[in-house]
């Protein structure tokens, strides 16, 4: 017997669900995306309004993605859960499959979300910014201070071709370290760093 509460959303004519997405929130259309390969599918194929840009901001204490009206604002936003070992983490996880991988993912406030990132938070970064630029096709915005940041160029997958990139921080990396970041990254617009070179 079908459950009553459910309602065959996806079942609807074209028209009637683009109707639809075009009046969610852009962190709803993220949640529909996240559903199933053919609610992102259809995602996909729906022009979003809201959205223009996603801006990645990577700090040793904060790591986000940001989803950025024209406006400037955010609209969306996603956070690294960087939970100490054996410290408990109020948020209810639910685990998504993005990209083949799962990540565990928690809905805060309206319009943000929380992965949960123990180790190596590159990986579930990449994958939420893979996906995110697949379903809204925009292009990234990304500020990196790598200061005191392990390994820091093990980030550098997560942006291979942004619109804007602006490395801050005060301490100095190598000529081999920016050699390696321009050989990786296309910048298409704006390429600014800040940062000391050894």
């Amino acid at each position: 017997m079908p459950d009553s509460n459910s309602f065959p959303f996806l079942r609807l004519p074209f028209l009637a669900i683009q109707n639809v997405v075009h009046h969610m929130s852009c962190t709803e259309i993220t949640e529909l995306s996240l559903c199933s390969r053919r609610s992102k599918s259809i995602v996909r194929s729906v022009r979003c309004p809201e959205p223009t840009y996603i801006e990645i901001y990577l700090h040793r204490k904060n790591m986000s993605i940001y989803v950025m009206n024209r406006n400037r604002a955010q609209c969306s936003f996603w956070t690294v859960a960087m939970i100490q070992r054996g410290k408990k983490d109020p948020s209810k996880y639910r685990v998504y499959t993005i990209g083949g991988v799962d990540v565990r993912i928690a809905k805060i406030q309206e319009w943000g979300f929380r992965i949960e990132a123990v180790e190596n938070p590159e990986k579930p970064l990449k994958l939420v910014v893979d996906h995110l630029r697949d379903v809204f096709k925009l292009p990234l915005e990304v500020v990196f201070m790598p200061d005191k940041i392990k390994d820091f160029l093990r980030f550098i997958p997560i942006f291979p071709v942004c619109k804007t990139l602006l490395l801050n921080g005060g301490e100095a990396i190598t000529k081999e370290e920016l050699e390696y970041i321009k050989g990786n990254v296309v910048v298409e617009y704006l390429f600014d760093c800040s940062i000391p070179i050894n």
